[in-house]
């Protein structure tokens, strides 16, 4: 289904879009925002994360970073890297990781007080997480469109490690899906997971899960009334 129009506000580091119709009231309550960030994804440099988190941390009151560290390894082995090669690799991508987000919040001063930054796997012992990923699981073997939105994610997420003709192995596939699944519970019901009375999910692109998630959908697995959507870009 078509996506409800986003609305974009310029602000004085980012412009943003809301997606859905719960996620301007999300924005309004001011309770939370999430970020992810991937040890892949460049975008999220230490200059873009100080400029996001000084825009959610003006308008949150709380803001949670979770960084993916779920099925990198298996990834990397997918690509050719032997397993302690991937082992290194994945270890040092963490590194990275880590030292930029904490860079971003040297840079923030006192307003780093309202962020916390933690690795996915986390939570995966968490009950809360344990009961929303419950739910996409049982989601994703039943929902055609909500399976093909996953696949279009994983894809895209492939996309920038293989060459424009190159189809991606089963492995890697399995890899980038495992990855997404992951992920798919803060998408769906932060708010569960992490106690808050509200919270808007934060990307820089709308990814296929969110336009079809924040989209007009008749029926199939939906975010949870208090969960937002919002894409936010650095204004450079």
């Amino acid at each position: 289904m078509a996506c409800s129009e986003p609305r974009t506000v310029v602000d004085d580091r980012v412009k943003f879009s809301t997606l859905g119709p719960n996620s301007e009231g999300a924005i309004h309550d001011g309770n939370h925002a999430l970020f992810g960030v991937s040890a892949g994804n460049s975008y999220f440099s230490r200059r873009h994360l100080t400029d996001v988190l000084t825009w959610a941390t003006a308008r949150f009151a709380a803001v949670d970073i979770v960084y993916a560290d779920v099925a990198l390894e298996a990834m990397l082995e997918a690509f050719g890297y032997e397993r302690s090669a991937a082992r290194k690799s994945v270890a040092k991508q963490l590194s990275g990781t880590r030292r930029r987000i904490r860079g971003a919040c040297d840079d923030i001063g006192a307003a780093a007080e309202k962020v916390r930054a933690r690795p996915l796997s986390g939570f995966l012992a968490d009950p809360g997480y344990q009961e929303v990923r419950a739910r996409t699981q049982t989601a994703l073997r039943t929902d055609v469109g909500l399976r093909a939105a996953q696949d279009a994610t994983a894809y895209q997420f492939l996309s920038t490690r293989l060459g424009p003709a190159e189809m991606p192995a089963p492995a890697q596939v399995g890899a980038a899906l495992a990855y997404v699944e992951a992920e798919l519970p803060f998408v769906i019901d932060t708010p569960r997971i992490l106690g808050v009375a509200s919270s808007v999910h934060c990307y820089h692109s709308i990814l296929p899960l969110g336009r079809l998630l924040f989209g007009d959908r008749p029926r199939g697995l939906k975010p949870a009334d208090n969960q937002g959507y919002a894409i936010v870009e650095c204004r450079d």
